[in-house]
């Protein structure tokens, strides 16, 4: 094993998160200058790691939805009457008070334009929101999301089949926005949407 791997393991391997002394033997060096942060000497020294760089918020807020969508799906389809209705939650298509779609939502929308493919009729898009806010402010936010799912939809597809869209602000919630006069934040979560009609 090279000196420089035996000194890497001794650092992984070492319960302490700060550096690890070694008794250098007579004649050897540190290696200088320090690499990425790491700073070896042969067989010996001082092994120290810098503190990691700070994650950007963004980065980590699109790596949760990640990981939540790998538990939660993305989407649930259901049927209705002779169509079908697939609901997405508002909180993996947009930021909060947005109506701008991520990148995480254009690249998962790809995949229910793919479903859409075979749709006959018109594609109805409505949008929902929580009880939070005025009516009026959430009708006109819910508008714009569906609108903006919408938009991206019609450039995935190229116009067919034809989608329309809609909002509804916090009508027709699918879980209580309070239980026993306290704020509900599940249910909160839930009402926040956007569902997708369609037949085919």
């Amino acid at each position: 094993m090279s000196p420089l791997v035996l000194a890497l393991a001794i650092a992984l391997l070492s319960p302490s998160s700060g550096a690890v002394p070694l008794s250098p033997p007579s004649g050897v060096a540190p290696l200088s200058p320090p690499l990425g942060g790491v700073s070896l000497s042969p067989l010996a020294g001082v092994v120290s790691l810098s503190p990691p760089a700070e994650v950007p918020e963004e980065n980590l807020r699109a790596a949760v939805l990640d990981l939540t969508l790998t538990v939660q799906p993305l989407r649930t389809e259901t049927a209705e009457g002779l169509g079908r209705r697939i609901t997405i939650s508002s909180d993996v298509l947009f930021g909060f008070d947005r109506a701008t779609l991520t990148p995480l939502a254009v690249r998962h929308l790809a995949a229910v334009a793919t479903r859409l493919r075979t749709a006959t009729g018109t594609v109805r898009v409505d949008g929902y929101t929580d009880a939070l806010g005025t009516t009026a402010y959430n009708v006109g936010l819910s508008r714009r999301r569906a609108e903006s799912v919408k938009r991206e939809l019609d450039r995935v597809l190229a116009g067919r089949p034809r989608v329309v869209a809609a909002g509804h602000g916090e009508a027709d919630p699918v879980a209580p926005n309070t239980e026993g006069g306290a704020d509900n934040p599940a249910g909160r979560a839930e009402n926040r949407r956007v569902v997708i009609h369609f037949t085919g």
